[in-house]
């Protein structure tokens, strides 16, 4: 069986801003939904959040601005990982800025891989996440949850895991290039998508998958068919760009679409 125990919050927050801040127990509530066994021997989970009107959380990446989640599993016993499957984030637009990320209710999967697959899985996690709304507010959440025997279906996992970016293709992409231009602080990655408009808002979100460059995203473009997307990659050493390793994500308000290197047939 899956037994789960309570999901533990705690804030960080800067004393001048603690006076400011809401209540955490009026932003969102949080809890750990327990799943079931697969048939590779791994272990699903999730973390279920609900959040307040007009608050959201971030997606793995948070967009122009925001706090990048964390997940720390060091204290756990018998996991060999442990693996966030997010769903498919949406666009908003706060202070100006680009966010990506969730609202209202989401449930966050979590796939646990047990060392050994014959011992239970004793998650012994922290999940540090950003809410934001006019602020913004840093949540270190403290999943704990033990993971053993066939479990049960959940349906509220289920459809969260089946809601996951497509492809851009499937979203009208029709052709696509990268351009790498020299910057004094580094090297800007630019990819260029024939696309059509995805929603009212639109951000291109340009990585380099395995990079440890230093990275900022830059605002999105969009001249007729053309979207753009920019990030700058701060290095001093030159370091090249490996384009079969650069991951485009288009995000709007209806949802994301992925693709990955800087050609429509990578």
């Amino acid at each position: 069986m899956l037994r789960s125990f309570l999901v533990a919050t705690a804030l960080v927050l800067p004393m001048a801003a603690q006076a400011q801040a809401p209540r955490l127990s009026e932003i969102f509530e949080a809890k750990m939904r327990p799943g079931w066994k697969t048939d590779t021997g791994t272990y699903i989970a999730a973390l279920h959040l609900r959040l307040a009107q007009d608050w959201i959380t971030y997606w793995r990446h948070p967009g122009e601005s925001g706090i990048v989640p964390t997940l720390d599993t060091s204290r756990s016993r018998n996991l060999s990982n442990a693996r966030i499957l997010w769903p498919e984030p949406r666009l908003y637009i706060k202070a100006g800025f680009a966010s990506i990320g969730y609202s209202d209710e989401i449930v966050l999967p979590i796939e646990l891989t047990p060392e050994d697959a014959g011992q239970p899985v004793e998650l012994d996690g922290v999940l540090s996440v950003g809410v934001c709304a006019d602020i913004c507010i840093p949540v270190d959440l403290a999943l704990n949850i033990v993971a053993q025997g066939a479990g049960a279906p959940d349906t509220m996992i289920s459809s969260a895991m089946t809601r996951r970016p497509k492809a851009a293709q499937s979203a009208g992409l029709q052709g696509m290039n990268c351009s790498v231009t020299p910057d004094k602080r580094g090297l800007r990655l630019s990819a260029s998508l024939q696309i059509p408009p995805q929603g009212h808002e639109e951000f291109v979100l340009v990585e380099m998958l395995g990079s440890t460059m230093p990275a900022r995203v830059l605002p999105t473009e969009r001249n007729g068919d053309t979207l753009t997307g920019h990030t700058l990659f701060r290095t001093k050493s030159g370091g090249g760009i490996d384009r079969s390793a650069v991951r485009i994500s288009v995000i709007s308000e209806h949802g994301t679409s992925v693709h990955q290197g800087c050609a429509l047939s990578d």
